[in-house]
């Protein structure tokens, strides 16, 4: 965080912005790229004008995620292309739609197959990587196509790769990529907290 080896991404999914705004705001800070995905990624799309549907979403959040892709000299990629489906569940059918295509009663339920490889790209050119979250419903196999492929381009990448948060933890494990990670953490809160604010209570204890 303080002297990071650059180029420098961070991989932002999960649900929600309003959870994870200041941790966001603090890697803007640090950042070269900022990956965001699942909810979060559908709230900066409504941010930019984009139609998300009945998607997980947060419009109390989409001016913060507006000033976010305002800012000068960060790359906050979004995507072109998303998987939806008209319902949640396992064996709902999944329709490949171009990110303006977007209908109103769709949901979208993970990144499409020329966003993962825009979202590649940039992992590929970056020497840190900070990973919290999926980028899709990695639970339901044909909604997990976006974030196991990312997780294969952070497996190849040569980088320090730190990972944090259950979720991200089970992503780790599902797709067998744990003996390539630099470091990971079980405690996604506290993950982002140190992330967010450089310590912790205890840190702060054991320092005094």
């Amino acid at each position: 965080m303080v002297n990071p080896d650059k180029p420098l991404v961070a991989v932002i999914g999960g649900a929600k912005v309003s959870s994870k705004l200041g941790v966001i705001e603090s890697l803007s800070k640090i950042c070269d790229h900022i990956i965001v995905g699942g909810g979060i990624a559908n709230t900066f799309l409504m941010a930019s004008g984009f139609e998300v549907g009945q998607s997980l979403s947060e419009s109390d959040m989409v001016e913060p995620a507006r000033q976010i892709l305002d800012l000068k000299g960060i790359n906050v990629p979004l995507p072109v292309d998303v998987i939806t489906a008209k319902e949640f569940s396992s064996d709902a059918e999944a329709e490949i739609k171009a990110i303006d295509q977007v209908a109103g009663d769709d949901l979208i339920l993970d990144i499409g197959p020329e966003t993962a490889m825009i979202y590649k790209d940039v992992i590929d050119q970056c020497r840190t990587i900070i990973w919290n979250g999926p980028v899709g419903v990695f639970e339901f196999e044909q909604f997990s196509e976006g974030t196991r492929f990312l997780s294969a381009a952070i497996e190849s990448n040569p980088g320090f790769k730190i990972v944090g948060g259950g979720d991200t933890v089970a992503v780790v494990e599902k797709y067998q990529i744990t003996d390539s990670i630099s470091y990971i953490s079980t405690g996604g809160g506290a993950f982002l907290e140190f992330v967010k604010n450089g310590t912790l209570p205890i840190l702060d204890l054991l320092k005094g």
